[in-house]
This record gives structure tokens, sequence and C-alpha cells, in this order.
């Protein structure tokens, strides 16, 4: 038997950001309320293990089913300028002979926009707050860079629909359908890091993952 070997992973999160975990009115983390892992190509089991892991680490980490599946969104295929992205929870993996449980999370439907709602470098920042751990004591960076050649940023607006129990996995607080959104989508190289106290993950954040 050899290693367990792992192609590749697609990842999703639903967080909220601006968090005064240290309640001084000035640092900013964000808070994981969901995190969905899953294996390209339909291979949805194979995010099982990661999924245990993060777990212990500290994150709480659902298997999910992508839709494109092996990509992070897809065009439409009646109107090319407008992409989809999908997420379901698998509940009950049974690819082989069905039936599955896998209800909705969320998806998304988007395209360019020449009139954004905010910048390149909000969504920067937003995205390279601190997380707070699902345990509620630490904290981790994981820092996303964009400046290299290959990023090609795009600055997007859209919908968003998100499905509470019982038909998905998020709190039924966040139901609904979010429309006229804001959105950003570029290629980035994100470092992880240790966990560590909240304090020093706000102190040690990179300011050029911000730019």
């Amino acid at each position: 038997m050899g290693p367990l070997q792992i192609e590749s992973l697609l990842g999703a999160s639903v967080y909220v950001p601006y968090v005064d975990y240290l309640r001084n009115g000035k640092t900013a983390f964000q808070y994981a309320i969901q995190n969905y892992i899953g294996g390209v190509n339909g291979k949805d089991v194979q995010a099982l293990v990661p999924a245990l892991v993060g777990g212990l680490g500290g994150t709480r980490i659902f298997v999910a089913d992508f839709n494109p599946n092996n990509d992070a969104y897809a065009p439409i295929a009646s109107n090319p300028a407008t992409y989809t992205a999908r997420v379901k929870q698998v509940i009950i993996p049974n690819p082989i002979s069905g039936p599955e449980v896998k209800p909705e999370a969320f998806d998304l439907a988007f395209s360019s926009t020449r009139t954004p709602l905010y910048t390149a470098k909000t969504f920067h920042t937003l995205i390279n707050q601190p997380q707070i751990l699902n345990n509620g004591l630490l904290c981790q960076r994981n820092p996303y860079y964009f400046n290299e050649t290959f990023a090609e940023p795009r600055l997007r607006t859209g919908n968003v629909t998100v499905y509470g129990p019982p038909a998905g996995a998020l709190p039924s607080k966040l139901a609904g359908r979010y429309v006229g959104q804001g959105g950003y989508s570029a290629s980035g190289q994100m470092v992880g890091y240790t966990q560590e106290s909240c304090a020093s993950a706000a102190a040690k954040t990179d300011p050029k993952a911000l730019q």
C-alpha cells in the first residue's frame, strides 16, 4: 500500500470580516462561519482526511461538492460573460450507487464590471485579515499575494444565494439572496503560518499583502 496522495483540492469559506476580537476598536479579524474543501473531478471523499485534520487544529472544515469541480468558476454556456460557482456540503457521500445527501450551501453568479463597488485593495484587506480559529483562543495568518504577472485581477458584480437549514448547512440568519454585490477574482499565492495568539497574528500581518 502506497502513501495517501491527494491530487488537488478546491476550497471555499463564508466568514465575517472586521471582528473586533481584541476590543481595541482598530484591529480587524475575520471569523469563519464555515469552511469547505472538496476533491477535483468529483472526488469529494479525498477531502475527508484534510477536513478531519483541520478540525483537530481548530479550523472547522466540511467536505463539499463544487461545481465546477475542476476550477474556481465557469462561464454560463448561454452567456459566456457571466460566471457561476456552486458549493454543496457532502453529508452522506455515495458516488458509486447513490443516493447522496448534498444540501446546497451557496452559489454565485457574477460578471466583470466597469463601475465596481469596491477597490482591489479593499478586497486584499478583507482577505488578509488574521482568522480567528473556531476554538476561539488562537488565530492564524494565511496571507494571499496578488503581485505576480499571472494574477489577472478582475473586479466583479453579481448575486449570491445562501441556503440555510434544512436546505443547506449555513445558519438560517444568513439565508437569502444578495443582489448586486461587489466581488473580486484573481490568481494569488497563499502562505500559511502556524497558530499563534491573535495579538501576535495582527502585529505580524504583512503590509505587502494588503497592497
